[in-house]
């Protein structure tokens, strides 16, 4: 029996099994490294810095049955921990504001991104004319107003959002719980599909 040639099997046998350990090590390495430099979250917000026409006393009381409310609105991205690619608020963006689904404002929201590693935001204007509330409804918010408990409903929607395709686009939209005169909310982000022609 040869116990050269077989040891020299044995030899070559572990310098492969050697030679995959360290591959696999290496690539197990920079998969970890890869996710830690991409798996960061992007933080969506939105602050309402100002109302007009939502007075308890003056506009809400019961000899006013119309509302012509505006919001002042700050949409703001923190991209600080996503390290590969900027998220953006596109083109003919909006925001609509409503309480208890009835719409109480509507505006554009202009363009803007954050970079990679980065922060950016935009202020926008919503607002309607001659909103009709049930009393029910007015009584609650002119109550919840005055303990500065009110809280509306903000929908931010990015048509496209810069990704399109043939069947058509995905539209980026921000579901957020803003508090009137509270700090920045946070937004829950959802995609919706689009017909292309609609975006346009």
């Amino acid at each position: 029996f040869d116990t050269m040639g077989a040891r020299g099997i044995d030899d070559r046998d572990a310098v492969v099994l050697l030679w995959l350990i360290g591959a696999c090590t290496i690539g197990f390495i920079s998969f970890c490294v890869w996710q830690c430099a991409t798996s960061g979250s992007t933080e969506y917000t939105v602050t309402i810095t100002s109302v007009d026409g939502l007075d308890p006393a003056l506009d809400l009381g019961i000899d006013r049955p119309a509302l012509s409310p505006v919001f002042d609105i700050t949409v703001h991205i923190n991209n600080t921990l996503y390290k590969v690619h900027k998220q953006c608020i596109g083109e003919d963006s909006s925001a609509a504001v409503s309480y208890a689904n009835a719409l109480l404002g509507k505006g554009t929201v202009p363009a803007f991104c954050a970079q990679a590693l980065g922060v950016g935001g935009a202020a926008a204007t919503a607002w309607t004319m001659n909103v009709q509330l049930p009393r029910l409804l007015r009584n609650r918010l002119a109550g919840e107003l005055e303990r500065g408990e009110a809280v509306v409903d903000v929908v931010v929607r990015s048509p496209g959002a810069g990704q399109c395709h043939r069947h058509g686009c995905n539209d980026k939209v921000l579901v957020c719980k803003a508090k009137i005169g509270g700090r920045s909310s946070p937004c829950f982000l959802r995609e919706t599909i689009s017909d292309t022609s609609a975006n346009r």
